[in-house]
């Protein structure tokens, strides 16, 4: 069953931008060597003041702005004009676009549980193999997969010749195998953490819709996939 978002008197959970926005802002930034220049950044907005605060979480963040730029090259594939243009090319890019969008939709959630697992109080779910870090790494690696078939597809569709539909089927195949699944011993270990969620002065008690959103992000996307490509 999936979490339900907390409810009570007190303020809601503050309203985190997307991931995308974000990351885009590091992406772009340089040093320009003027005054008061810092050079590019190191660290996504807060939760994180420190280097120190991201004990443990830098191979999240560093998968994560992986994804986050490979995706972003997508999009500005498929939103760039370029040979052939063809009404067949344009009908095929629309689904492509609405599977973008769903593994954007993932890329926000993951980053939404990376904000939530500065949380000291989440680190034995963040160890090594421990249930939250085994399934964010299967995520990021099935999406990986995802973005590449993608990527194949945008490219394919400039050529003459087109995609090659078998081979995109056999991508699919491949990153079907690496799907994380539906996470619910990931569930069941958040459900046993002694937080009280519905608290409305918990600094957690986001963290069930934050996995939810991942979860069902991910299910979503993986079965529209499948009735593209299965």
């Amino acid at each position: 069953m999936p979490f339900k978002k907390a409810t009570g008197g007190g303020p809601p959970a503050p309203k985190r931008p997307p991931s995308q926005g974000r990351l885009r802002t590091f992406i772009q930034r340089t040093d320009d060597g003027g005054p008061g220049s810092q050079g590019p950044s190191t660290l996504p907005p807060p939760p994180f003041e420190s280097e120190t605060a991201m004990e443990g979480l830098g191979t999240w963040l560093d998968t994560h702005m992986s994804l986050a730029s490979q995706l972003l090259w997508l999009e500005q594939q498929i939103d760039s004009e370029g040979p052939p243009s063809s009404a067949t090319r344009e009908g095929h890019l629309l689904p492509i676009r609405a599977l973008v969008a769903g593994v954007a939709t993932v890329r926000d959630a993951l980053y939404e549980l990376y904000c939530d697992a500065a949380d000291p109080r989440l680190a034995p779910l963040v160890q090594p193999e421990a249930p939250l870090d085994a399934h964010v790494r299967k995520t990021y690696a099935w999406c990986a997969l995802v973005v590449a078939l993608l990527s194949r597809l945008t490219t394919d569709l400039r050529t003459d010749a087109g995609p090659d539909w078998n081979v995109a089927k056999t991508d699919y195949r491949s990153a079907a195998r690496q799907y994380p699944g539906a996470g619910e011993d990931l569930r069941a270990a958040v459900g046993l953490l002694p937080i009280d969620f519905k608290s409305p002065v918990e600094p957690l008690r986001a963290l069930p819709a934050d996995l939810d959103a991942l979860l069902v992000g991910a299910a979503t996307l993986e079965s529209a996939l499948a009735t593209r490509f299965g």
